[in-house]
């Protein structure tokens, strides 16, 4: 077996994994047993949001190390459910290096929820808090608008723009004018209950989960890079439905 392609194939695995919105703990914990499986000996994974290093030794005594750069973040636990399940089968039945690649495509290609289904979802989110935090019904109609635009909005801006701080500050900026623009035409009456409810489609609470878990668990370094950059995206999104209150006055909430 080419080593060189199956530790390639296991970082394919951990990359989405991360990606996904795993924890460190657990990719790092799934790479060692899937380099085990395969008879690979003093297997060393360390990861922390946006990269991966693993080294081990295989049974023919070489030392092979591959480095993986991690740039993307696209939180998905249906793809990380089938991901998990096949590092399992990996480890239990040791596949050969196809069949391990041709399951890997097969989990990555599988059919997604369709896209009306992810703008139901947002509307469903984005009224329901707007009414938890004290909207009325108009309000809740205005924000479940707000969601179906701030998803739409999302889903342009990751076709475009890599930087997810950017992304987040142009969506909230055009949900707050928006927002605003809905009670001034008389759709809501509670321009902060409307911008809460879009708020919410916005905020990284998993990344916060996680970057709290990890740092519970010692994975220190990783922990606080995840909840520094949660803070980080939290500003974002907060200066960007700030700005449209500061330019129009704040006269409407």
């Amino acid at each position: 077996m080419d080593y060189h392609k199956l530790l390639q194939a296991i970082l394919d695995i951990a990359e989405e994994m991360l990606v996904c919105g795993a924890e460190v703990e657990r990719v790092e914990d799934s790479i060692e047993r899937m380099c085990y499986a395969y008879g690979c000996d003093r297997v060393n994974a360390f990861i922390i949001t946006s990269n991966i290093q693993v080294t081990f030794e295989d049974p023919r005594g070489n030392i092979i190390t591959q480095i993986r750069r991690l740039k993307r973040n696209d939180t998905n636990f249906d793809r990380l459910d089938y991901l998990n399940d096949l590092s399992r089968y990996i480890c239990a039945n040791k596949p050969d290096l196809e069949t391990l690649v041709q399951k890997y495509e097969a989990v990555m290609n599988r059919k997604q929820l369709p896209i009306w289904l992810q703008y139901f979802g947002a509307v469903l989110v984005a009224s329901g808090f707007a009414v938890f935090f004290g909207g009325n019904f108009a309000d809740a109609i205005a924000s479940g608008v707000l969601g179906i635009v701030i998803t739409l909005i999302t889903r342009i801006l990751a076709k475009i723009e890599e930087n997810q701080m950017a992304k987040l500050f142009i969506s909230s900026v055009i949900a707050g004018f928006l927002a605003i623009v809905l009670v001034a035409v008389g759709i809501g009456s509670n321009v902060d209950k409307i911008m809460i409810g879009g708020i919410m489609l916005l905020i990284p609470g998993i990344a916060m989960t996680n970057s709290v878990r990890d740092l519970l668990i010692g994975d220190v370094v990783t922990g606080m890079i995840r909840f520094v950059n949660s803070l980080l995206m939290a500003a974002a999104i907060a200066c960007g439905f700030a700005l449209p209150l500061i330019l129009t006055g704040g006269a409407m909430l």
